[in-house]
């Protein structure tokens, strides 16, 4: 990115909280766990602890008490998908003769495994959706 061009995305962060990336791209960094205004990284302390803010623009991610229920929800989508998925393939791998075992191991596994994967993703993903319908301006930041 050239200089005036990262100049542009600076000033806009700092006027409106988001650094004027169009949606797609937004939404492209909440899946791959990248801050939603400015696509700074380093978001989580560990796998399962997301820091309070982004250390590279400082947007504060608890907005209101239950936000993260957004995130429980779309966890439970996406982890349901990734279940119905393996039930489907598993199925269609032990054709035309199935039996339990090799349809429910692997669906056990997906069952308990895509939540607990999936939760960094979905909390940045929710992320990246709330500041896409209500971006954050300067209530979402922290005063220095």
């Amino acid at each position: 990115m050239n200089v005036e061009t990262e100049a542009l995305r600076a000033a806009t962060l700092a006027e409106t909280g988001m650094d004027g990336a169009g949606p797609v791209r937004v939404v492209l960094r909440g899946l791959f766990m990248a801050c939603a205004a400015c696509g700074g990284r380093g978001l989580f302390h560990h796998w399962w602890k997301m820091r309070e803010a982004c250390p590279t623009c400082g947007l504060i991610f608890t907005r209101s008490p239950g936000y993260w229920m957004g995130a429980v929800g779309v966890n439970s989508m996406m982890s349901g998908l990734v279940l119905l998925v393996t039930i489907v393939i598993s199925f269609l791998l032990v054709m035309p003769d199935p039996s339990w075992q090799p349809i429910l191991i692997p669906s056990v596994l997906a069952g308990f495994g895509a939540p607990l994967f999936l939760d960094p993703m979905t909390r940045t993903f929710w992320t990246a959706m709330v500041a896409l319908g209500r971006p954050p301006g300067t209530e979402g930041h922290q005063t220095s």
